[in-house]
């Protein structure tokens, strides 16, 4: 889901400072998996497997990671720091099922 490139209503500007918040938190998340597991971080941003498998291995890394969390084990190293890649808007004037689906969740959850 992208933000909306050219915000006008207030509905829009809380979706799109809310979707800034969110993916800032997503992306702190995967920068500390990747720093308790090397495993997703070598690979270079995807793992070198079928998907099925490669599926069991992230939902792996995130139950351990949760158990260390629980039994606050410290993460060796340094918490990787990601550099942001902004997020550009998309700007169509025909409507995707996707868009579509944004504005109902703007008019649902932030008018």
């Amino acid at each position: 889901m992208t933000p909306i490139a050219y915000p006008t209503t207030r509905g829009e500007e809380r979706f799109n400072a809310s979707h800034r918040i969110t993916r800032c938190v997503v992306e702190r998340t995967f920068g500390v998996l990747k720093s308790r597991f090397r495993c997703l971080h070598e690979s270079g941003g995807s793992l070198q497997y079928e998907p099925r498998k490669a599926v069991k291995i992230v939902i792996a890394c995130m139950l351990l990671h949760n158990y260390c969390v629980d039994r606050r084990l410290p993460i060796d190293g340094d918490v990787l720091q990601e550099q942001e890649v902004p997020v550009q808007p998309v700007r169509n004037d025909r409507q995707s099922p996707g868009q579509v689906g944004r504005q109902e969740i703007i008019r649902n959850f932030f008018s």
